[in-house]
């Protein structure tokens, strides 16, 4: 009995295990055979609106980025984008899962619209015209700029000067609008506008009788205006039937440019004099050799539209100071012998009548009038000739002893006597009329030997 009962029990667990294999394998082959059909998709949806379902999202994201290339290629002139709204994706996995590609495809196709925009340009605060983008605007604005600043970077070199700054005088402001490709303005038409203000050109021909002032009388504007329009007019000269270009033009941006020069300077040097007693008055002896100095200057220069408008010293650097000059100078005054020097013959001198050409012929020296009728000795000398002379009157001639002597005509008294040393600012005579005088005068001449020279190029200012 124990054995028929073990018998029966391995039986038993024989065909279990059998069983359980069977399942095993039969369950198996269903798990394969559905894991084989289970399909991946991605639900789409635009916003909340679901649109379909595609077996890859790659599908939408390479249709969108060929959709919006598509819109941008086929508005060049304005700023283009695809508006479809959020497009997400929900992933999903069911077995034999349908997709259909072509038709959600074709929805955002449907549900996509193109818009359009531009940058409007402001200038403070009242609208000048739309271009595509701010590199549009840039390009403009360079266009216009180029015409006032020879650089095209601020801190380059350019027109003999460095640009430290160039700004616009008027506000420029741009603003994003939605518009038309058909509403994007020409950049030539805004350029144009810029540098004319909108002002139609204004032409004039000329009629008989007319004149340069007369024309800008009448059309109220500069003189300048008709020269700088119209090269061609030299002087005053306009011929009857001659076109005028009266246009005057309104620039609506202005361009403040401020531009550095730089320039090695001069520095004069001074001089220090030594008074030399046992030295002649008027003869100097160098004993240190003045030397000029240079400096290094910023001029800064501001200008509006190529306008000069001011200028103002900047920087200074020094590069070599001068060397200050040191020169004995004698003060020992020899009787009738002159310094080289001359003073004015009388005080507060007017002149009437200089060197040169009068009446046809030579007017050798330079008349002059005052209230102070006392005539004085331009320098130390001899009085060589005191008296009557042919056309001068009463005359005196003084040899300075030096190569130089002095005339001095017209008078109606003369206070010194031939051979007399005289000192240089004293008294000598008194203004008059004598000789070929149309009034009371002196007639004041400088020589050198027989040489009339120029006496205004041997006088300072005038004495008071």
């Amino acid at each position: 009995m124990d054995y028929i009962t073990s018998w029966k029990k391995n039986q038993w667990l024989v065909v279990s295990c059998c069983l359980m294999t069977v399942l095993v394998v039969v369950f198996s082959s269903v798990y394969v055979y559905m894991y084989q059909h289970i399909v991946t998709r991605y639900q789409v949806f635009v916003g909340t609106e679901h649109i379909g379902a595609v077996s890859d999202q790659a599908l939408v994201n390479d249709w969108l980025a060929r959709k919006q290339q598509q819109i941008k290629l086929q508005n060049p002139t304005v700023q283009a984008e695809m508006v479809l709204g959020d497009v997400h994706f929900v992933k999903e996995q069911e077995y034999k899962a349908a997709f259909n590609n072509e038709q959600v495809l074709a929805s955002l196709e449907k549900r996509a619209r193109v818009r359009t925009s531009g940058v409007q340009i402001q200038i403070d605060g009242v609208p000048l015209g739309i271009v595509k983008d701010e590199q549009a605007v840039n390009r403009l604005l360079d266009r216009y700029k180029s015409k006032y600043v020879p650089a095209a970077e601020a801190g380059a070199e350019g027109g003999g000067g460095q640009l430290v700054s160039a700004e616009w005088t008027q506000k420029v402001e741009l603003a994003a609008v939605e518009i038309q490709p058909e509403q994007v303005d020409e950049s030539e038409a805004l350029l144009n506008k810029i540098e004319t203000g909108g002002m139609q050109p204004i032409t004039y021909t000329v009629q008989r009788g007319d004149c340069i002032s007369c024309i800008a009388h009448k059309f109220g504007i500069s003189q300048q205006v008709i020269y700088s329009n119209n090269p061609s007019i030299k002087s005053t000269v306009i011929r009857v039937g001659d076109v005028l270009d009266l246009t005057v033009m309104k620039p609506l941006l202005s361009l403040k440019t401020v531009e550095k020069h730089n320039e090695s300077v001069e520095i004069p040097f001074t001089t220090a004099y030594i008074e030399e007693p046992e030295m002649k008055a008027g003869s100097f002896e160098t004993v240190t050799a003045g030397e000029k100095g240079v400096k290094s200057v910023d001029y800064l220069t501001t200008k509006i539209n190529g306008e000069l408008i001011s200028e103002s010293v900047g920087a200074e650097i020094m590069i070599q100071p001068a060397k200050q000059a040191v020169v004995k100078k004698g003060t020992k005054v020899i009787p009738g012998v002159g310094t080289g020097s001359f003073a004015w013959p009388v005080f507060q001198a007017q002149l009437t009548s200089e060197f040169g050409q009068r009446w046809g012929r030579l007017h050798p020296g330079t008349d002059m009038v005052s209230e102070q009728t006392g005539i004085l000795a331009s320098d130390h000398g001899k009085t060589v000739f005191a008296g009557w002379k042919s056309g001068y009157g009463n005359c005196i001639i003084i040899d300075h002893q030096n190569g130089y002597s002095t005339l001095y005509g017209h008078l109606s008294k003369i206070s010194v006597t031939e051979g007399e040393n005289v000192q240089k600012g004293e008294k000598i005579g008194v203004m008059g009329r004598t000789g070929n005088a149309t009034g009371v005068h002196l007639h004041f001449e400088v020589r050198k030997g027989d040489s009339q020279l120029n006496p205004l190029k041997f006088l300072g200012k005038a004495a008071s």
